[in-house]
């Protein structure tokens, strides 16, 4: 008799060590890369590091010709849109890491004929 999870939990006992190393090597990279956000109109670029923390922002001249109401708005649209795209380039790693371990490979019958869900 074979037990289905016991061979998934094996075979991901065998390739921890190699998923944990591709998965550090892929944190220092994500460690040194950053993403933009743009305003609406252009004229507010905000750049965020992987965890989301805010490294720099540029103001076109012409930024400052808004009011200070759409001047904040401005900038809290490309911040946020910063955000979003480190943390999507987050989740796109740690996805590429995690996509190729076997549990991700999952089967729809327990191995007796009979479907799980």
């Amino acid at each position: 008799m074979t037990f289905p999870a016991l061979d998934r939990l094996e075979a991901l006992a065998r390739n921890l060590d190699g998923w944990q190393r591709e998965l550090g090597s892929r944190m220092a990279e994500l460690e040194q890369s950053s993403a933009e956000g743009v305003s609406d109109s252009g004229l507010v670029t905000v750049t965020a590091a992987a965890d989301g923390k805010i490294l720099s922002t540029v103001l076109n001249a012409r930024a400052m010709r808004l009011d200070s109401y759409t001047l904040a708005e401005e900038f809290t649209a490309a911040a946020n849109r910063a955000q979003e795209a480190a943390a999507a380039r987050v989740r796109e790693i740690v996805g590429e890491v995690m996509g190729n371990a076997p549990a991700a490979e999952r089967r729809t019958d327990d191995g007796y004929g009979y479907d799980r869900y």
